[in-house]
């Protein structure tokens, strides 16, 4: 495997343990004082928020890198075309992490851990959007000898 999706997966697989680590810790601080409800008064001000936010970051981080991806030209080279694809895969992914950590910190500062369920559904959108080069030579229609160099 090339270093160019080596790169990528890397890169992916930090994002992910961040999110990881950082509920890991934040659950362990508060493991004696975590409480779990879905009452607004309980949470306020960040409950529904944090929770909406987390599911409009999974329809947009999905909408932002179809829409990048549809403006690659199909005719390009591979050298043209994956800058562009990595970019709106770092993209789609910065959007997943920031409101997973969002959601981290909201559990963090109410101890509810209502705001981890959040947190672990972008953390597992997350993770299903790891690079691998049978998803990139689909997604930018790639074909031999350029998949060779992927």
């Amino acid at each position: 495997m090339s270093t160019k999706i080596k790169t990528t997966q890397i890169i992916h697989f930090a994002l992910c343990t961040a999110v990881f680590l950082f509920a890991t810790v934040t659950i362990l601080i508060n493991r004696e004082d975590m409480i779990f409800t879905a009452d607004f008064q309980e949470t306020a001000p960040f409950n529904p928020v944090f929770p909406i936010l987390s599911i409009a970051s999974i329809v947009a981080s999905n909408f932002v890198y179809k829409n990048m991806i549809t403006k690659i030209d199909p005719n390009a080279n591979l050298d043209v075309k994956f800058p562009l694809y990595q970019s709106a895969f770092l993209v789609s992914c910065a959007l997943l992490e920031g409101i997973a950590l969002l959601n981290i910190v909201g559990f963090l500062m109410t101890r509810n851990a209502f705001f981890l369920i959040f947190a672990g559904l972008n953390l597992f959108f997350m993770i299903r959007k790891k690079p691998t080069k049978e998803k990139l030579i689909t997604e930018l229609n790639i074909h031999y000898p350029e998949t060779e160099n992927l």
